[in-house]
């Protein structure tokens, strides 16, 4: 009698996403093959700390711990692993590092590696996460430039932010201001040039934006909001502005965003524009093909549209929620918009929407821990905090329960947003 092979899920990509569905299955009682397929060397790591506690860690670690309280954690490149050390082996999860996928063959269910081999998948879990997005006008002149991506990428930067390096951070988002607030613990001369009027427009509502700003201000960053940078200048190490002004630079970092990873699926013939488009369960428009992460554009429930969440709690949630879906859950995802950036001593979170003008204030922001509620018809629907997770977390769940709050209560620090999302 032939024996049948044990079924097989393929995931590509070996970040967040990947490394969560692959746990997942195993969790949900799979007991079929699992291989995980990644392009970078180093196991799967957590990308995060990369603009944080991996650019800061070295030689300079004492210098930096003078500028941060006690209770600061500073993470060697090392401990940035998703998992610990044998966990794919106990998991009997096949690890493929440092190989990448040249094609996907929807209809033979096969994946075509580098080297021209192929492997069979009876399920398929793509997980391509996205890169960062190219400014090449920048990248040609005086000044050497640099992107922030990889760990190589991050220990290449760290090696160029020395005490005194006049450092250029071109975007004012959550890379750039992270980025920003790495180089002033290093004793850097920062300077953000940041087309927008505001730094983290994309994330923040325009207080915690305007506090921010502040906040880096005092620790000598220079903001330049509102302009357009032209490229190198021709005849100095500096970054030119089209205002006609110079931003003298000895490094350029460039963090405009970043570009999801969809070569692979279009190429399959997979429906993709701004992202691989997939249903509420994770589905591809190909059988048996599934998608999350960064790389994913999706019906979102919350906000009532079809969006890419670039974050790693999205990329978390959603990777377990469709390799469930794979075993047959048949489980929508639902996820209330969520970002966290961690600067200097600051915690800095949101949750829910800020396309409200109502809003309201509980804690002290003269202490530095606070949050804004912002309000629709009485409820919450959107917070953002500074040192505040765990009134965060509550804030959260107070907005998908929907319950109308008085305002006045909502600002009293004796007032709790666990009991008033449980009522």
């Amino acid at each position: 009698m032939q024996m049948s092979r044990p079924e097989t899920i393929v995931i590509i990509g070996a970040g967040v996403a990947g490394v969560t569905a692959a746990g997942t299955l195993r969790d949900a009682g799979f007991d079929g093959r699992v291989l995980l397929v990644g392009e970078e060397r180093p196991l799967p790591y957590d990308r995060p700390p990369l603009s944080k506690a991996v650019l800061v860690h070295d030689e300079f670690e004492s210098l930096v711990a003078e500028h941060l309280p006690g209770d600061i954690a500073l993470r060697a490149p090392a401990n940035i692993g998703l998992r610990p050390d044998g966990w794919y082996e106990s998991q009997r999860i096949e690890l493929l590092c440092g190989r990448r996928v040249t094609a996907i063959r929807p209809d033979t269910q096969e994946i075509e590696l580098d080297d021209a081999s192929t492997i069979s998948w009876d399920k398929l879990i793509l997980a391509p996460g996205a890169r960062a997005r190219r400014l090449p006008a920048v990248e040609t002149g005086l000044v050497p430039h640099a992107y922030l991506r990889t760990l190589a990428d991050a220990i290449e930067l760290r090696r160029r932010l020395r005490p005194g390096s006049r450092v250029v951070l071109l975007g004012g988002g959550v890379i750039g201001m992270e980025v920003a607030a790495s180089a002033v613990l290093r004793d850097c001369d920062v300077t953000v040039a940041e087309l927008a009027p505001r730094i983290m427009s994309r994330g923040l509502p325009a207080a915690i934006s305007g506090f921010l700003a502040a906040y880096h201000q005092a620790r000598g960053v220079k903001l330049r909001l509102g302009v357009r940078v032209l490229g190198q200048a021709p005849e100095s190490p500096a970054l030119a502005l089209e205002d006609g002004s110079r931003l003298p630079a000895d490094i350029i970092v460039i963090g405009i965003g970043v570009v999801p990873n969809v070569e692979l699926a279009s190429a399959a013939g997979i429906a993709c524009a701004d992202g691989i488009h997939v249903d509420e369960f994770g589905a591809t428009s190909a059988a048996g093909i599934f998608a999350a992460g960064d790389a994913v554009c999706y019906p979102d429930s919350f906000l009532a549209r079809t969006m890419r969440s670039e974050n790693w709690m999205h990329a978390q949630n959603q990777a377990a929620a469709v390799a469930r879906n794979v075993l047959g859950a048949n489980e929508p995802y639902r996820q209330t918009p969520y970002m966290w950036s961690d600067q200097y001593d600051l915690k800095i979170q949101t949750t829910g929407r800020f396309d409200t003008e109502t809003y309201v204030t509980r804690g002290d922001p003269a202490r530095n821990k606070f949050m804004f509620l912002h309000l629709d018809g009485g409820r919450v629907v959107g917070a953002a905090g500074i040192n505040e997770p765990r009134d965060l977390k509550f804030a959260q769940r107070l907005i998908e329960s929907g319950n109308v709050v008085e305002p006045a209560r909502l600002v009293d620090p004796a007032f709790s947003l666990k009991t008033a999302a449980a009522a």
